[in-house]
């Protein structure tokens, strides 16, 4: 059977030590997991609570933990070395969606045009 993780699961498997630690480890023996993307955004966003190293850290959780299809996937690992680079969670989750989906982004950030995604400005053109 097939289960949907949350972040609370995640975290269970990369703390050091955690109350739910044993159950998530029993869970990947017992059922086939899948999260979302925004479970990893929410990692990253614990990551600022709980000292670890996120790079690898994700990219070896997505083996164990994998989100639904490869196109995820790819958000989620864009999406960590964006953070990595200096973006925001958010920002860096945004940004690797539209990349990844082919897609310009109308936006004020200007982190946008720092990176491989086509910024549209969304402020007023006498700014």
């Amino acid at each position: 059977m097939t289960v949907y993780v949350e972040t609370n699961f995640l975290l269970a498997l990369v703390k050091d030590s955690d109350w739910l630690q044993q159950s998530a480890e029993e869970a990947l023996d017992e059922y086939d997991v899948e999260t979302s993307a925004f479970s990893y955004l929410e990692l990253l966003l614990a990551r600022e609570r709980y000292e670890f190293d996120y790079v690898p850290l994700v990219a070896n959780l997505l083996e164990l933990v994998p989100v639904r299809d490869e196109e995820e996937r790819q958000i989620v690992l864009k999406a960590v070395n964006y953070y990595d680079e200096g973006m925001t969670a958010f920002d860096a989750f945004h940004a690797a969606t539209a990349e990844t989906r082919t897609l310009n982004v109308l936006s004020s950030e200007k982190d946008y045009e720092d990176i491989e995604v086509e910024r549209v400005p969304l402020e007023p053109a006498d700014e």
